[in-house]
């Protein structure tokens, strides 16, 4: 029998964690065939009991459980190997006995690997320890793009780590191209990722991180490392793997060599006995330099890799320098020294050169060192149990963070409250200005501290406190790992990485419907069980107002809007395609006059641009350009349609029963930048338009020909939906919080 996919688990001493291996692969959301083969290496503890005892429970015809038992140990890419001649599905998984994978990896991996003719998947992943979670660490580039294709697929080679269990292959790549494990020693994985990047012509990439590589301190690479046996397999992969190393790639010579240096130097440091650097070193780059010493290396690269290849210390085998740069690196003074050395190479001064260390070392140091020991006193002081600071989004006085805000005032709640802002709407007494010495006391003695957005890495999180982060609305868009935000990711690195760690913090995160969970839960691999199900306080505040005639009328006489007029709400969402960009491109935007010239006189149009866009204002007497100071809930409460693009602003509007259309001219380029999810703009579809005309017309015929039906079932799922006052479940949780001790 033919199975969808093979999963192949190698097994040696897991007891304590085979169980949480084997019962993710169980528990996948992948509704295909599952083959699980599991190789033991002649595990001396109860392993063996602990796989049997899970195929008699869980064997079937659909997941299928195989277990080989070797007749010696004979190390993982033996047992990799056999499991692969074994295997009877169309692609191949390999799993670590004490990994985990995330729920829905085979299903959004099988999903990406039948759209097209790839070679294999490859998803992202994360370090999963057992008394903090995951911890996300990854930041390489090819991870912005959504396939590889020929000599691209060696962009691998830049990863700093390199795996070969986050991928699905497909066996018959694998196959056709005689790719195997190195086989009876450590790192046998090195040969096989070298072999199948150069060989790949298709790879797939999916963003999410759907495997968790276990930080396990008894694993095979952490464990025997005063012997030489690491060593000894190590020269032994690096050797084998350079007999069959023919890259495709311009600077693949170099990215491997830079990768195999830096291995070479941790592990005779850290896993072999004293004395083994240096010749351990001098070994590695015989074999490199005979292999290849002629190869291209780029212009700009960090100060060690430029002496250690672009000097060709390496190239000529100069073992000494390659060790005292590395310390010097290992000490972070290497890059340092080499930027003095560049001043010196323009013949600055001596005394010039000196003064300008002091300003930057010492003087402009001293004192962000005493303030940041008065901010780090505030830690010494008790929690305060009733204390509730409001971070609001980016400081603003806006959205979920307001109304709650506002909420618990008019409660006149017995929350001692607090906003971050400079907003002069928020009475003195609560208002605390943002990074001023009294807003790091708040932040260090409040027991809940409340955010709406990304909080800065540097606030500090007390233990015995809790952070609840509301975010700010319903994605359509697609967000954080669930995209490739390959703009972004550009120009930061570790964008991703400094998210996760702040996703670490939240202790709950608000969601307005069942199906915004689900994308929370994906984009930010946050458990379930932290998922808030309350509902948004903006979204409340319109249920609560929608009858409200006097408000109503009192926003629209601010805004000047004449009385009998129809009001039309334009919101766009901004561009990933334009971040960092000096010259955005605005195309993607309505035109306004156009459109009002193909309508009746009966229209207004109000103009909320995005806070992260740029571009010039409509000048029309129908178009309003409202203030900064007015909140988009307002907007929505007195529009009698809204046309938006990508943003979630549609959904809060559902709530009240607001209609809207969609102007969408850009789909291609933003799917590329971003992505949005693809049930959600399936739902979508029958309400988007990509020209003016179009647009024009379903207005025109808005109260005839509008999809009502459709707009219905687009209600049903993404609407705000929960009957009981948002605001008063969140406060009651609230004071659930306040009320535990830790």
């Amino acid at each position: 029998m033919e199975f969808d996919i093979s999963v192949i688990i190698p097994t040696y001493n897991v007891e304590l964690y085979i169980d949480e291996a084997l019962n993710s692969v169980k528990k996948q959301s992948f509704k295909g065939s599952v083959e699980v083969i599991i190789i033991d290496d002649c595990s001396t503890d109860k392993t063996h009991e602990l796989i049997e005892e899970f195929k008699r429970v869980n064997d079937s015809k659909s997941f299928s459980i195989k277990t080989i038992y070797q007749e010696k140990n004979m190390r993982q890419g033996t047992a990799r190997n056999r499991g692969i001649e074994e295997s009877n599905g169309k692609y191949i998984f390999f799993l670590d006995g004490d990994d985990i994978l995330d729920s829905s990896c085979f299903e959004k991996m099988f999903d990406k690997a039948i759209e097209g003719s790839y070679d294999f998947v490859l998803c992202d992943w994360a370090y999963y320890y057992e008394d903090k979670g995951l911890v996300y660490v990854n930041n390489d580039l090819f991870l912005n793009k959504q396939v590889l294709y020929n000599i691209d697929c060696e962009q691998l080679y830049e990863a700093p780590t390199y795996f070969s269990v986050n991928k699905l292959y497909l066996k018959e790549f694998l196959i056709n191209n005689n790719i195997r494990y190195g086989e009876g020693y450590i790192y046998e994985d090195f040969e096989f990722y070298l072999d199948v990047a150069q060989k790949a012509n298709a790879i797939a990439i999916i963003s999410n991180p759907l495997y968790w590589v276990r930080v396990n301190e008894h694993s095979t690479t952490k464990t025997n490392t005063m012997g030489a046996d690491h060593i000894n397999s190590y020269l032994k992969a690096v050797e084998n793997s350079m007999k069959l190393f023919n890259p495709r790639g311009k600077s693949s010579y170099y990215q491997v060599y830079k990768h195999l240096i830096q291995k070479s130097i941790y592990y005779a440091k850290k896993r072999a006995p004293i004395g083994y650097k240096r010749k351990t070193l001098k070994k590695v780059i015989s074999i490199l330099n005979t292999k290849n010493k002629h190869y291209y290396v780029p212009l700009n690269i960090i100060p060690l890799n430029h002496l250690l290849f672009r000097r060709r210390y390496v190239q000529r085998s100069k073992i000494n320098r390659i060790l005292f740069v590395d310390w010097l690196q290992s000490k972070g003074k290497l890059v340092p020294i080499f930027k003095i050395a560049k001043k010196y190479k323009n013949k600055i001064k001596y005394n010039k050169l000196t003064d300008s260390i002091r300003n930057t070392n010492y003087y402009k140091n001293k004192k962000k060192h005493q303030k940041l020991k008065k901010i780090e006193s505030f830690n010494n002081r008790p929690i305060n149990d009733n204390s509730i600071l409001f971070l609001g989004f980016d400081y603003r006085y806006i959205g979920n963070s307001r109304y709650f805000f506002e909420y618990l005032q008019e409660r006149k709640s017995q929350f001692e409250i607090h906003f971050v802002t400079k907003d002069n709407r928020v009475p003195s007494e609560f208002r605390i200005t943002p990074r001023s010495m009294k807003f790091y006391e708040k932040l260090a003695t409040s027991k809940v501290v409340i955010g709406e957005s990304w909080l800065p890495l540097d606030f500090k999180k007390r233990q015995g406190a809790y952070w609840l982060q509301m975010w700010h609305g319903t994605p359509y868009k697609k967000l954080l790992f669930d995209s490739h935000e390959m703009f972004i990711s550009k120009y930061n690195r570790n964008h991703k990485k400094q998210k996760q760690r702040d996703i670490m913090r939240w202790d709950f995160l608000l969601s307005d419907s069942p199906k915004a969970s689900e994308k929370f839960i994906s984009a930010f691999v946050i458990p379930k069980e932290k998922i808030l199900n309350f509902g948004y306080p903006r979204v409340q505040w319109l249920k609560s107002n929608q009858e409200n005639t006097e408000l109503i009328e009192s926003i629209k006489k601010g805004l000047n809007i004449p009385i009998g007029k129809k009001v039309i709400l334009y919101v766009p969402t901004w561009r990933d395609y334009n971040f960092k960009s000096h010259r955005p491109n605005n195309k993607y935007k309505l035109d306004l006059n156009i459109l009002l010239e193909k309508l009746n006189d009966d229209y207004v149009v109000i103009d909320k641009d995005h806070s992260m866009s740029l571009g010039s204002k409509e000048v029309n007497s129908q178009v309003i350009n409202p203030s900064s100071s007015i909140d988009v809930q307002e907007l929505i409460l007195i529009s009698d349609l809204i046309i938006s693009d990508y943003s979630s602003i549609i959904f809060d509007g559902l709530a009240i029963n607001k209609k809207f259309l969609l102007y969408i001219n850009d789909f291609e380029q933003y799917e590329k930048a971003r992505g949005v999810y693809e049930d959600i703009n399936k739902q979508l579809l029958e309400f988007n338009s990509t020209d003016v005309e179009t647009l024009a017309n379903k207005i025109t015929f808005l109260n005839t020909e509008y999809p009502n039906v459709t707009y219905e079932k687009v209600k049903s799922v993404l609407a705000n939906i929960y009957t009981e006052n948002s605001n008063l479940m969140l406060e009651n949780f609230i004071q659930k919080l306040m009320n535990s001790k830790e």
